[in-house]
């Protein structure tokens, strides 16, 4: 994604790198994109403070729980790696989410998308519901969830061969979650910019007068 980004956009990313969320500082992440796992351990109250800080004060997490593709076969349709997620944003003080909307920022950041798939496409991704309860911080969500195992659809090897097969849509979907990601990357950093566009001729005109 990384070469991606590069290539494609005026961002010029820094290596993916992991995180200790217990113990490293996430403030100077504008993103941070987390797989949910199974047995994802519970965190400490200071590790739960933290994350809580940093969604309040314009950071924003990408939860992935990759099971758009099993899900359904869990009992109840809940996986485990929902029901970890779940157990995960109970300790946190999360805003409602809804689907994305059709007009969203994030369908238009950068490429013009209504579907946003990963190594999977079964998913919805969800954000932070709009409307009198929306907290964003400069008009992007503290939180995303996916299911679409989106990493796995962009990761690449040393001489920069994909390393995992997309499904059921092959290479042309490899190539939207290219997008996806992308979007998702301008998103977090360029806030309702744009959404803004949109008053850019009145706010011209008005300063012409």
């Amino acid at each position: 994604m990384t070469s991606v980004l590069k290539q494609r956009t005026a961002v010029e990313p820094g290596e993916p790198m992991g995180i200790d969320i217990e113990r490293d500082e996430i403030v100077f992440f504008p993103l941070i994109y987390w797989p949910v796992l199974p047995e994802t351990p519970q965190l400490s109250p200071a590790a739960l403070a933290k994350i809580d800080k940093y969604m309040k004060n314009g950071g924003t997490i990408l939860f992935d729980t990759r099971d758009a593709a099993t899900a359904v076969f869990s009992a109840g349709g809940i996986s485990p790696e929902t029901q970890a997620l779940r157990k995960l944003l109970a300790n946190l003080d999360i805003p409602p989410i809804e689907p994305v909307p059709e007009n969203h920022v994030l369908t238009k950041s950068f490429y013009l998308m209504q579907a946003f798939p990963g190594r999977f496409n079964q998913g919805q991704l969800w954000v932070e519901a709009q409307g009198e309860h929306n907290t964003t911080t400069d008009g992007v969500t503290s939180i995303i969830i996916g299911s679409n195992d989106y990493a796995a659809a962009w990761a690449i090897d040393a001489n920069g061969s994909v390393l995992l097969p997309v499904s059921p849509g092959g290479e042309d979907q490899r190539e939207f979650s290219y997008r996806t990601g992308i979007n998702i990357v301008m998103y977090a950093l360029t806030g309702n910019y744009k959404s803004d566009q949109v008053h850019v001729p009145a706010l011209l005109e008005r300063l012409g007068q």
